[in-house]
């Protein structure tokens, strides 16, 4: 998160979620290839869907991809809110690029 983004998530209601991917919702936060491809390792807040590795303890401990709103979340987004309350650190790698192919 930035302080930008806590300051969108401080104004929302506990039932409000915020989603990803669209221009007209500002939530101003920072995507992984936003930072320096020379840095192996950030800490993150978030997750995409396209390409996770989790370790399979992770998974044992009950953290999931919640169906239900967890700090404004949910699915992708939501997992890496729970994985974090539950002690665990999510990371990402700026510098491996993962490519969407269409047919």
């Amino acid at each position: 998160e930035t302080d930008q983004s806590r300051q969108v998530i401080s104004k929302l209601k506990d039932d409000d979620f915020m989603v990803e991917g669209y221009k007209s919702l500002k939530t101003h936060r920072r995507y992984l290839d936003h930072f320096p491809k020379n840095e192996t390792i950030v800490p993150l807040d978030g997750v995409g869907g396209t390409f996770t590795l989790v370790k399979s303890h992770v998974h044992r401990s009950g953290v999931g991809f919640p169906a239900w709103l967890f700090q404004h979340q949910v699915e992708t987004e939501g997992f890496a809110k729970l994985a974090k309350a539950h002690g665990y650190g999510v990371y990402g790698l700026p510098y491996y690029y993962i490519r969407h192919v269409t047919d």
